[in-house]
């Protein structure tokens, strides 16, 4: 029996690629979700704010200098690389940062990593009218962003409120979490 190799027209192969990198694609989007179903929901991390302080302000931009506190809540090691994040001060949007320190936080542990953070003039303005409204100087904040692991593809999110005195100075996380 002699057997016969069929060839395809141009717009067949085409199609035929087509259909097989489609069907990789939903493939890899099948494993990537098993993945991720996998994962506990367990809190592994924790993001605070231990402290703020300003550095330096310019007519349109604040500099500040703050003291996250990471926790991490599970007991494997979590190595950091990066992280970027928003601070909101009362609902609405103060401060933005990014940072590339390298942290390593062992499990069960805490480590304190200070970033800078910048404003702008319209994010303080918007806070001029809440601090009149404040008599006791306490602002309720929420901090959310991504740390960067160079351990996996996916970034850790957090996202946690709390309550900052502007007269101490000091901050008083409270039990809100997402």
């Amino acid at each position: 029996m002699i057997q016969t190799r069929r060839r395809y027209s141009g717009s067949e192969a085409h199609a035929f690629a087509k259909l097989t990198t489609c069907t990789a694609l939903l493939l890899l989007l099948q494993i990537l979700s098993g993945c991720a179903s996998l994962q506990t929901q367990e809190e592994k991390i924790r993001v605070t704010i231990a402290d703020l302080k300003p550095l330096e302000s310019t007519l349109m931009e604040q500099r500040y200098l703050v003291k996250i506190r990471l926790q991490n809540r599970s007991k494997e090691e979590l190595n950091i690389d990066g992280m970027s994040f928003d601070l909101d001060l009362n609902g609405k949007r103060f401060a933005s940062g990014v940072s590339n320190q390298v942290a390593t936080v062992q499990g069960f542990s805490e480590s304190i990593l200070e970033v800078k953070l910048s404003s702008t003039v319209f994010g303080l303005i918007k806070q001029f009218g809440a601090l009149q409204d404040r008599q006791n100087g306490t602002f309720d904040y929420q901090i959310s962003g991504s740390l960067s692991t160079p351990d996996s593809m996916l970034s850790l999110p957090f996202n946690e409120q709390g309550e900052i005195n502007l007269l101490p100075t000091t901050v008083v996380p409270s039990k809100k979490s997402h």
